[in-house]
């Protein structure tokens, strides 16, 4: 049994109790706190995410948690951001202009048809489908081309050269797994990818700070 204690950051994201479930059952101890201050005190951090880029992102600001966020980053901490915690790591969204997201990567999230009009697949991407990987020590031990589960209308396509970035097809590419430093982003969900988003989570957990 570990004791490392992870934080998950409660800011009005829906299906949180899937990752504090995964968490849980990895040998961890999961807390979920809303108050940024607390945050210093957890080498591991997840923003999770299910809902509107535009309501999360006010959320986070109105609570402060964007200058908590840098600064925690700054220090060391690991961070890692889940579907539209990994959207909120980027600048903006279509899904809601004028809002801005936390920035730290370059980038603005379009939906899968505005890029391409003659998108024939349905939106959103849901279900399962593969991401092809760098090997970067979080993949360790899963297969490249592994699949994992998705639910999204936006994606990122491009990001800074400096992000190592996994990719997945639906019929375009799109970037599926971004990592820079001790900062993570999956837009697909671990928490619900069977024993291989298991793994990468606890890949994450294990990761030494």
């Amino acid at each position: 049994m570990h004791n490392k204690k992870v934080a998950i950051i409660d800011y009005g994201a829906g299906n949180t109790g899937s990752i504090f479930n995964a968490v849980n059952y990895l040998g961890y101890e999961a807390i979920f706190i809303s108050k940024p201050e607390n945050a210093k005190n957890y080498s591991h951090i997840v923003l999770p995410g299910v809902g509107n880029f535009g309501k999360l992102a006010k959320n986070l600001e109105n609570k402060n948690w964007e200058y908590f966020i840098r600064d925690l980053i700054k220090n060391g901490h690991k961070l890692f951001g889940i579907c539209v915690g990994m959207q909120l790591l980027f600048e903006s969204s279509e899904e809601a202009p004028n809002i801005k997201g936390l920035g730290i990567f370059k980038g603005c999230l379009n939906n899968f048809k505005s890029i391409n009009n003659k998108f024939k697949l349905p939106v959103p991407h849901i279900g399962f489908n593969l991401v092809e990987h760098k090997n970067t020590n979080i993949w360790k031990g899963i297969k490249n081309k592994s699949p994992f589960y998705f639910v999204h209308s936006y994606k990122i396509n491009t990001t800074d050269d400096d992000v190592v970035v996994a990719k997945t097809t639906y019929e375009n590419e799109f970037i599926s797994f971004v990592e820079k430093e001790n900062v993570f982003g999956s837009q697909f969900h671990p928490e619900k990818s069977n024993l291989t988003g298991l793994k990468l989570i606890k890949n994450f957990l294990d990761l030494k700070t």
